[in-house]
């Protein structure tokens, strides 16, 4: 890759140790002849991402989900620099940043493609996911009853708590936790778990990209809620039925060019 000339840093201070991290990030990339833009300001700034080569997000997975929309405008690269507990996304050790960063500067690094979730509403609003898209119950503690279908055809009634659409990004996050499988992050597929469903046989299920799947909300008492990586998906209520399908927009994600898939999953998952 060319070598990077200007970047952006976003620092959530939410996070313990992120100030300082960011200021590693800062004196890195003036030492190495490189323009920055910092922020503190959490959510960043609208547009502050323009004009970027890349972006360093440092917090956890959440913050660099946080930029999401910015970075997809904008088409900027986002390497995440990892401060939470558990996440896949930001994989940059806060610890090494004096060895990993230069040689990433220099433009030794890869961009991968991370495919996107879209949501939309009867009516057109439209949101994206690089995580996962979850449709729950509006009552907490409440059965949700939903219908699936696949083009004109039904998959299935679900009586749940919710059901979660990933990517297979997202797959090792809330889809894992409801039972879902882990997909490699270059798969081109949609998943589809059901959240604690009122059925033995409600399984998860792996679906093309290039399908289109349509959600309709069956007899819940309140508006279902959609959530779209851990965000509220809409403003105001969706209105049925909701259209789910593989987004034609992907995410640029910065990766090391030692970065190891599998050596993530052994490492945060506890894999022997």
């Amino acid at each position: 890759m060319n070598p990077l000339r200007s970047v952006a840093i976003v620092s959530n201070l939410t996070k313990s140790g992120t100030g300082e991290v960011a200021r590693i990030l800062a004196e890195i990339c003036k030492a190495e002849g490189v323009g920055f833009r910092l922020t503190e300001e959490f959510p960043c700034p609208a547009d502050f991402l323009k004009g970027m080569d890349a972006c360093f997000s440092v917090g956890g997975d959440g913050t660099l989900l946080n930029i999401l929309d910015e970075a997809i405008d904008h088409e900027v690269p986002v390497a995440g620099v990892g401060l939470g507990k558990l996440g896949f996304l930001a994989t940059l050790p806060p610890d090494d940043l004096k060895n990993c960063l230069p040689p990433l500067l220099k433009g030794k690094f890869h961009i991968r493609r991370r495919s996107l979730l879209g949501c939309r509403e009867d009516g057109g609003s439209e949101k994206l996911a690089l995580n996962d898209l979850v449709i729950k119950s509006g009552i907490t503690g409440r059965l949700g009853r939903f219908s699936v279908f696949c083009g004109s055809e039904r998959v299935a009634d679900y009586a749940s708590d919710g059901i979660v659409f990933s990517t297979p990004t997202g797959s090792t996050a809330y889809n894992l936790a409801a039972g879902g499988p882990i997909a490699h992050p270059e798969a081109d597929v949609m998943l589809m778990t059901p959240i604690s469903a009122h059925s033995l046989t409600s399984r998860p299920l792996v679906f093309p990209s290039g399908i289109s799947l349509r959600v309709e909300g069956v007899e819940n008492i309140a508006d279902p809620h959609v959530s779209a990586d851990g965000g509220e998906a809409f403003n105001v209520v969706p209105n049925f039925p909701l259209e789910i399908f593989v987004s034609p927009k992907t995410f640029p994600l910065i990766e090391t060019v030692d970065h190891s898939h599998f050596k993530v999953l052994r490492n945060k998952l506890k894999w022997g």
